[in-house]
């Protein structure tokens, strides 16, 4: 099959984070399948009043991939101006790639864009959700368009049970899940080590979501020597640096920065544990990361990490339980010799990987070109 990959993220550079979920799952499907991506962006810093866009091709990843890049315009205008211009480059890259199916990411603006595109090419699509429905209804006139693009869309995918029901809940009933996809093999197994217990911890720091204030507060009054692993940057990072020097723990943290793509598999080395204490999450890629090192994770029942950790990998909490997070790394400490690495590694092969990824959206594919 020929697909048209239809984003507004995609990682602008070999080592970066952004969108690297989405290019996770082109990849397994430029395996079996020619493949076309198109990233659409606004560039706010580049003032257009009307419809300017650049269209730039790049070869170097082994499938074309299209950037659209439309200039900002006047406030309230600069949307519908978005939209004309992406849907009008898009139909450009549709005179070189000819696809049987467009695979949206997310409903606006790529949902939009393919609606429009199948309402005159009469080319079906489905689209993937990752965020959760507050974000995607930012405003009126994003709920608007986005519902309008979902209940045009042959199927809504959703990465996880959570936002399935969120989707649901606002009337999206042609929704499936299909799981986030990792390459497996970038991961080793990691050799278990608990002297000393490293607990990792791996996220952006441009909010409070990621919960890293809870998980230094549970590791306080741990009895035993530790050390935390700290991955990632933001506007909130030397706060997180502030708060372990007023919690006495300094010395027992490692703030590295940022993880640049291509290091983030060595970050888990000799990690003994992983945790992720967000107050939200549709899914969890650093969970996975983890486990396919062969890591125990502890996470908490925020969303998407619910359908993630089962007993074999790891413990879920709920959200802002500083006395469960210590309990559960505790328990894992106390009881690291139940965690198999191989077992781990191989659930989250058996759950996350390109085979049963691929499984799912070939069904889902077949089924929307047989309509």
């Amino acid at each position: 099959m020929r697909i048209l990959v239809l984003t507004s993220t995609f990682p602008d550079r070999l080592e970066s984070w952004n969108g690297i979920f989405v290019k996770e799952q082109v990849s397994a499907i430029a395996k079996e399948h020619d493949v076309c991506v198109v990233r659409l962006r606004v560039d706010y810093t580049r003032f257009k009043p009307f419809f300017s866009y650049k269209l730039i091709k790049d070869t170097t990843l082994g499938y074309p991939l299209y950037r659209i890049t439309v200039a900002k315009s006047f406030p309230i205008y600069n949307q519908f101006n978005y939209i004309v211009a992406a849907c009008y480059a898009t139909i450009k890259v549709l005179s070189d790639f000819k696809p049987d199916l467009i695979h949206c990411h997310y409903s606006y603006p790529s949902g939009i864009v393919a609606s429009l595109i199948k309402k005159f090419y009469k080319i079906p699509f489905i689209t993937t959700e990752h965020t959760k429905i507050k974000t995607t209804f930012r405003s009126v006139f994003h709920r608007i368009l986005s519902l309008f693009a979902m209940k045009r869309a042959f199927r809504v995918v959703a990465v996880s049970n959570t936002l399935k029901a969120e989707l649901k809940a606002v009337g999206i009933n042609n929704v499936e899940v299909i799981p986030n996809v990792i390459n497996i093999e970038r991961f080793k197994t990691n050799k278990q080590n608990t002297n000393p217990f490293v607990i990792g911890f791996l996220g952006s720091m441009n909010s409070h979501n990621k919960g890293l204030d809870i998980l230094l507060k549970a590791c306080l009054e741990l009895p035993f020597e530790y050390f935390i692993r700290v991955g990632g940057a933001g506007k909130y990072l030397e706060y997180y640096r502030n708060l372990s020097r007023e919690l006495g723990i300094e010395n027992k943290c490692g703030f590295l920065g940022e993880i640049l793509s291509p290091d983030i598999p060595s970050f888990y080395n000799d990690l003994s544990v992983f945790v992720l204490a967000s107050k939200y999450e549709t899914f969890g890629i650093v969970l996975v990361e983890a486990m396919a090192s062969g890591i125990p994770v502890i996470a908490t029942k925020c969303g998407g990490p619910v359908d993630i950790v089962n007993y074999t990998s790891g413990i879920l909490v709920d959200t802002d339980n500083v006395d469960q997070f210590m309990n559960a790394i505790i328990n894992i400490h106390t009881n690291y010799e139940s965690y198999k690495s191989e077992e781990i590694k191989n659930y989250a092969l058996n759950s996350f990987s390109s085979i049963p990824f691929m499984l799912k959206t070939n069904n889902l594919y077949r089924l929307c070109l047989s309509k």
